[in-house]
């Protein structure tokens, strides 16, 4: 028999299965893009690197805010205002070490950090809120001009416009379940109240004390497995639910959005409480991103992909969790924070700050199914395999001016990948190499993996194998 070229399924997100007879595939620091007008339906991209844009106070971020379009971030126990020019301004003590929450009205910034501080911008007053009311708070919200502080058994809702005028009259609690409450969360002119089990939204209904109503027959049987992991994209909320799954609603209407295998790889974690999440927009793209620092893993899903949309995010060379703890959308950029230091998002850097950014992805077994009309139980025998993507993308000069990539094929289900060679992108203005490896195995199937380290954009639409059915 002759050999055939094929296309085989390469491009795709992460999928890694309990048995590794079922996937063992992983994208990492590169994102799924719908080409709703391309020849190719779906293609592998490059994840933006990051590129200096403020050297803050060296120390632990726990987290940023956007008010009034400028940046406020809490780093060890200080609260900064950062301008465009990426200045750090103290403005006042922060104690504790939690990872904070933020709320605004636009002139009025709450701040629960195991205690509860408001800046004002106007004045520029900043001490923290001894409303009797206000022990224990977990989170902050606004809704209606009217901050909302979640306790475990109530939440309490400030006079409009005044954060720190709270009455113990102004509260209420979780009225269909009787679950603790975890933190309250505003969208879309919805209350989302989650509790240890359970969800509800609410609504501003404009009578009562406080006039907030719940919204009958809209109550999630999911609730808030991770404090941190609440955030929300133009179009829905995301999070971690109590059963470790990943959700996302939006109409009143919550799906799970975690297939079996990131649920897998969340499953195996010693603890996900610790996990915080934030969204990003690229290039007109809606990303959640998930970084669980105990299990030292972070997801992230593209929302117009949904499920099939997962990948992953890592730093340096040895896969740990992607090194950015909090992201805002201002100035014109995507701002990320690593420690005290700020840096841009930026689609022409394939560095972090200088640091490597391995791009990698292990595909889905080539099988005998792969051939056109398959002899059964016959084993598979490649001669070439060939990747369509972006090349003639070396640089000027220093590493990468020859860029390459890592290829291994696994003949075990992917628990090793002992056949490896490399394969050359093309230099500067070669944009006619054919991106292929000449590659004789013979197996019952055969998993590929690449591995770019290069500092070049990696743009991946396809892949095709010469393949044919042999005798074992």
């Amino acid at each position: 028999m002759a050999f055939q070229t094929v296309p085989f399924r390469f491009i795709g997100g992460t999928y890694q299965s309990r048995s590794r007879t079922i996937s063992v595939q992983n994208t990492v620091n590169m994102y799924l893009q719908v080409n709703e007008a391309g020849k190719d339906a779906v293609s592998m991209h490059s994840f933006p690197g990051q590129k200096s844009f403020a050297t803050g106070p060296d120390g632990v971020d726990r987290n940023q805010h956007r008010m009034g379009e400028v940046i406020y971030r809490v780093i060890d126990q200080t609260l900064y205002r950062v301008n465009t020019l990426g200045i750090h301004f103290s403005l006042g003590a922060v104690e504790g070490n939690e990872r904070c929450i933020f709320a605004d009205d636009g002139e009025n910034l709450v701040i629960v950090g195991g205690k509860v501080y408001v800046y004002n911008s106007s004045t520029g007053s900043f001490a923290e809120n001894t409303n009797v009311n206000l022990v224990d708070v977990l989170s902050v919200t606004i809704l209606n001009n009217q901050f909302i502080y979640t306790t475990a058994n109530l939440s309490f809702v400030s006079a409009p416009g005044l954060p720190t005028d709270v009455s113990g009259l102004n509260a209420i609690g979780a009225e269909s379940s009787p679950d603790k409450l975890v933190r309250d969360y505003a969208f879309n002119q919805t209350l989302y109240r989650f509790g240890v089990r359970t969800t509800e939204p609410w609504y501003n209904s404009g009578t009562g004390s406080p006039p907030i109503q719940r919204i009958i027959g809209q109550e999630f049987s999911v609730g808030l497995g991770a404090i941190h992991s609440l955030t929300h994209t133009d179009n829905a909320l995301y999070w971690l639910g109590d059963d470790n799954a990943i959700y996302r609603a939006s109409g009143g209407i919550n799906q799970r959005i975690s297939d079996d295998g990131i649920s897998n790889s969340i499953e195996k974690m010693s603890q996900v409480s610790d996990a915080f999440g934030y969204s990003l927009t690229l290039q007109g793209m809606d990303f959640y991103v998930i970084t669980f620092p105990a299990g030292n893993k972070t997801f992230m899903i593209n929302e117009k992909l949904g499920s099939s949309g997962w990948t992953e995010l890592s730093s340096g060379s040895t896969g740990d969790a992607y090194s950015g703890t909090s992201l805002l959308e201002v100035y014109g950029k995507n701002i990320v924070a690593v420690r005290g230091n700020l840096f841009e998002l930026a689609l022409n850097e394939y560095t972090n700050d200088s640091d490597v950014m391995l791009r990698q992805r292990t595909g889905l077994a080539i099988t005998r199914k792969n051939i056109p009309s398959p002899i059964k139980g016959r084993r598979i025998k490649t001669s070439c395999i060939e990747f369509i993507m972006e090349q003639g993308i070396g640089l000027i000069t220093g590493q990468g001016e020859n860029p390459r990539m890592l290829l291994e094929l696994s003949l075990d289900g992917g628990r090793s990948f002992a056949h490896s060679q490399w394969v050359e992108l093309g230099r500067l203005g070669e944009h006619t190499l054919e991106v292929k490896a000449d590659v004789i195995v013979s197996a019952d199937e055969i998993i590929p993996r690449i591995t770019i380290s290069d500092p070049v954009p990696v743009s991946i639409s396809g892949a095709f194998v010469d393949l044919k059915a042999v005798a074992k």
